[in-house]
């Protein structure tokens, strides 16, 4: 069969939807030796897929996102003779021909949440992304073939605000890239100038968002008090956070006279985040919300203790293996950071734990469950076929 997956978010920085699909693309073609490939996305991407014959690529070459998936790619499909579409991004082509089974992954729905429950972002890249999602959402799920989401928390959000039933989701867990894992002494060692950031003094790193859902002002007022506390005296690195020059959160760093403890490092590639993970005394992630949350797998593969929260599908995915608290408390944030940093016997645990949970959240079961919901969707898809022959 000739399975298609839009693989357009995997053509730009990678975050957690561009690393789910990168990883889902290279894991199925590896342990799918059977079936042809049309990938969707950039090849640059996919390099180690280079020459393979049973892989094609096409390239969107930067077309408006909805432009794309809502009239390009369903022509595409078409022309290629895709009969199953995979869209692993939430959304899909609302109109499509009826004889091209689709599946999709829906990642979580906090695009659907009251205000109340989820402050929206103020970042209007993300607003619009958000007002897409809100309109195509609850309709193309009704087109979907098969739904699959990576946690048992985004299972029950998606049937409680898309109103279907819960048969239909298979949840089937994401896991951690091998690029993840502790460095050896002498890449450790090493100090590194990451943008125009040199980091040869110890720290504790974060993720920083525009997003309030990322907390990023949560964790800044955190540090600030208990800088104090630090046995180190340890700076707070901010990484991944596009125009932090112009973010609330700078301006609190400003405010709070933190400009030489609080350092912001800008996008950062896969491997220089693999090097803060395993450089940072510790990882802080109180998210306020994730429908996964590949950021605490990543910090934990690389050997490097966890503070997160306490809600949505963090402890699901966390375990035992991290400190959880609730990232509405700043106090809270802090006094984990401080216990961490301060309790050697603490940190190893911690260690310990996270390494034995990337164990139990590897990729090729991922993969596994991925490509039988290919082979249950290629059976319904050759019944219906004969079906209709019998009927002609």
């Amino acid at each position: 069969m000739r399975f298609g997956i839009d693989a357009y978010f995997a053509s730009y920085e990678l975050r957690g939807i561009g690393k789910y699909v990168v990883q889902l693309v290279r894991g199925l073609v590896s342990a799918d030796p059977s079936n042809e490939y049309v990938i969707y996305g950039d090849a640059f991407k996919f390099r180690e897929l280079s020459g393979c014959e049973r892989v094609r690529f096409r390239d969107p070459k930067g077309i408006t996102y909805p432009i794309w998936e809502q009239f390009v790619l369903p022509e595409w499909v078409l022309k290629d003779q895709v009969e199953i579409l995979h869209c692993p991004a939430n959304t899909g082509p609302l109109v499509m021909n009826r004889h091209i089974r689709l599946l999709l992954t829906i990642h979580d729905v906090m695009y659907l949440l009251p205000r109340q429950t989820l402050q929206p972002s103020k970042v209007m890249r993300q607003q619009l992304g958000n007002a897409y999602r809100r309109f195509i959402v609850p309709r193309v799920v009704q087109r979907a073939d098969a739904v699959i989401t990576v946690s048992e928390f985004s299972k029950r959000q998606i049937c409680e605000y898309l109103h279907i039933e819960k048969e239909r989701v298979q949840v089937v867990y994401e896991g951690v890239s091998a690029d993840f894992a502790s460095l050896s002494s002498r890449e450790a060692a090493a100090v590194r100038q990451i943008g125009a950031t040199k980091l040869d003094s110890p720290f504790v790193l974060a993720l920083g968002a525009g997003d309030p859902r990322k907390n990023t002002v949560g964790v800044i007022r955190a540090y600030a008090a208990a800088r104090e506390s630090l046995p180190g005296r340890e700076k707070l690195v901010i990484a991944g956070m596009r125009d932090w020059r112009h973010s609330e959160a700078f301006r609190l760093v400003q405010k709070l006279n933190l400009s030489n403890d609080v350092l912001f490092t800008g996008y950062v590639s896969e491997e220089n985040l693999a090097w803060l993970y395993s450089q940072a005394k510790c990882f802080l992630y109180p998210t306020f919300y994730e429908g996964f949350g590949f950021p605490i797998l990543e910090a934990m593969a690389c050997g490097t203790p966890v503070i997160s929260s306490n809600c949505t599908s963090v402890p699901e995915i966390a375990g035992d293996a991290a400190i959880l608290l609730d990232p509405s408390s700043p106090h809270a944030i802090g006094a984990a950071m401080v216990r961490v940093l301060n309790d050697d016997a603490l940190r190893r645990v911690l260690i310990d734990r996270g390494k034995a949970r990337v164990g139990q959240m590897g990729w090729q079961s991922t993969i596994d469950k991925t490509l039988n919901m290919y082979s249950v969707m290629a059976r319904g898809a050759a019944a219906e076929r004969v079906a209709e022959a019998r009927l002609t």
